[in-house]
């Protein structure tokens, strides 16, 4: 998945308790020459730049297809994630997902039955239109994503994890706090994801950007990520 025009770029800024984090978190929206829409994101961590990387194909409002590559000290796995769809028709919720990912003993394949699942390649850009879309489901969604959660466990790494996720508009003064610092047209969502994001505080803007992302970590730090850099087309209205 490659680009031949870009309408849309930035970087995602980390801190903790206010302090910066040396994570380098950049991404590129634009179509290939066959006119599809493609999404890059990169995360990388350190001086030595270990850390992930997903191309995405985009469709009909959700990620139809996923490529994932993550690199660190030991070595580089990678990951192609697509939804099933029926033959002639647009992608879906529902619709099954193939993943085919390199584990310690090979090639590993596996497919995921829908039932309302939905393909979350876990970057920081995908979260909007993540967060949109579960404001439709009130119980919340269960998502599919290549498993990051202990690096260590070679064989998981890269796997499909499902997860439940939901999320809720935000009220109140914590609402009004985050449209002020962020801009305007920006709307505050509380997040639930798994053990490590309970009660984040996410603000997505009317393109379906996530412009701020906040949680506190177990320990009581306060993590925040802001949006920053941003490059953005007249031609292009929303995200996905």
């Amino acid at each position: 998945m490659r680009l031949s025009s870009t309408f849309a770029q930035g970087r995602y800024h980390y801190s903790c308790d206010g302090r910066e984090m040396p994570v380098q978190d950049s991404w590129q929206f634009g179509k290939d020459s066959d006119g599809q829409r493609i999404l890059i994101s990169q995360r990388l961590v350190g001086e030595q730049g270990y850390g992930m990387e997903v191309r995405a194909r985009l469709s009909d409002g959700l990620v139809s297809e996923c490529h994932v590559r993550w690199r660190d000290e030991v070595d580089e796995v990678e990951a192609q994630y697509c939804l099933q769809s029926a033959e002639g028709e647009a992608p879906r919720l529902g619709d099954g997902i193939a993943a085919d990912w390199t584990g310690p003993n090979g090639p590993q394949q596996a497919r995921v039955e829908g039932r309302g699942r939905l393909l979350f390649p876990l970057m920081r850009i995908f979260m909007g239109p993540l967060l949109l879309k579960l404001e439709q489901f009130r119980e919340g969604l269960e998502v599919v994503m290549p498993d990051i959660v202990d690096p260590s466990q070679r064989g998981k790494l890269l796997a499909p994890r499902i997860s439940h996720r939901s999320a809720r508009p935000m009220a109140g003064d914590a609402a009004t706090q985050g449209a002020l610092e962020l801009g305007a047209d920006i709307t505050g969502y509380v997040y639930q994801g798994d053990e490590a994001e309970r009660d984040v505080h996410c603000y997505v803007d009317g393109r379906g950007l996530l412009v701020g992302y906040d949680w506190p970590s177990s320990t009581g730090r306060l993590w925040q990520v802001r949006l920053r850099d941003l490059e953005w087309s007249s031609q292009l209205r929303k995200l996905f």
